[in-house]
């Protein structure tokens, strides 16, 4: 039993969703070699229920609590692609992807019966994933399916741009190369210029509908000067008017550049959807009549 211990990679807290609990204590040696010893399946058990489910090479093996039930997770290499086995420690049940890429596609067109685009695979996930981005009727879908058992797990639409779809609206190209959509027209007043100060409320995309930014899921408008934001904002911003809410997209050169910044990768197009809340101050704006 010590060379089978020593020969499993033991994980130092329990976890939920493959992440550790790094809140957590360290487990007890004592008590993990006992509860291991206690268990109805022993390593070399697992590697073969494993092994029967899914042929292949076993390149890693892991134990994890789960919710107080010790579960051996392995990952088998064969054919050009590696998969994730789960094998319960107490029952001997094995969970495996049993969804090939031809399953998942299919799987997803019970949903959407579009043209497919691209099919990619998490075989480490929990559970392992295949997610399949297919066109139909002028959107892109986006479905997430288990390859456990082909069950939906999650599916989106999206038109030409991320975030709010602009329906048939063509974005207007400005000189720069910005591009903007008006959602909604604004009825209020219009920034003067870049010293104008306002609060908006915003959501920003890179162009795989990935959000790295939102003052919205935060739950508290954003307030700057326009001048010293980024030029895309400066100029797009610049010319709504209060009420307006507006997509923005933004080429790199008037983003965050060529080298990017934090999470906006290198040469990054920026995608945002602005709602002008209100102009908290404008110095440059002309006096009222009378005044």
């Amino acid at each position: 039993m010590t060379s089978l211990l020593a020969a499993l990679v033991l994980s130092l807290v329990p976890v939920s969703d493959g992440t550790p609990d790094y809140s957590a204590l360290p487990v007890d040696p004592a008590e993990m070699e006992q509860r291991l010893a206690a268990c109805a399946v022993t390593f070399d058990k697992a590697i073969e229920l494993a092994v029967a489910k899914v042929p292949g090479m076993v390149v890693e093996a892991d134990v994890h609590d789960h919710g107080g039930v010790l579960q051996y997770e392995i990952i088998i290499g064969g054919n050009g692609t590696i998969k994730r086995v789960v094998v319960n420690a107490t029952s001997g049940q094995v969970t495996a992807p049993a969804l090939d890429l031809k399953g998942a596609v299919a799987a997803a067109r019970t949903k959407v019966d579009g043209q497919v685009m691209s099919v990619v695979s998490d075989q480490l996930a929990d559970p392992p994933t295949y997610t399949v981005r297919m066109f139909h009727k002028g959107k892109m879908h986006t479905i997430t399916l288990s390859a456990v058992d082909g069950a939906i797990t999650n599916a989106t639409a999206q038109g030409r741009f991320p975030g709010e779809d602009t329906g048939d609206k063509e974005p207007v190209v400005l000189p720069s190369g910005l591009q903007y959509v008006d959602l909604v027209e604004g009825t209020g007043a219009q920034p003067s210029g870049p010293s104008a100060k306002v609060k908006v409320h915003y959501t920003g995309y890179l162009n795989d509908g990935k959000i790295f930014d939102s003052s919205v899921s935060r739950g508290q408008p954003a307030e700057f000067p326009l001048g010293q934001v980024i030029k895309g904002w400066t100029e797009g911003v610049g010319s709504m008017k209060v009420g307006g809410k507006r997509k923005l997209v933004i080429p790199f050169q008037l983003a965050y550049g060529p080298e990017g910044r934090g999470p906006i990768p290198p040469k990054a197009t920026l995608f945002f959807d602005v709602e002008l809340i209100e102009i908290v101050s404008d110095p440059g704006a002309a006096p009222a009549p009378g005044k």
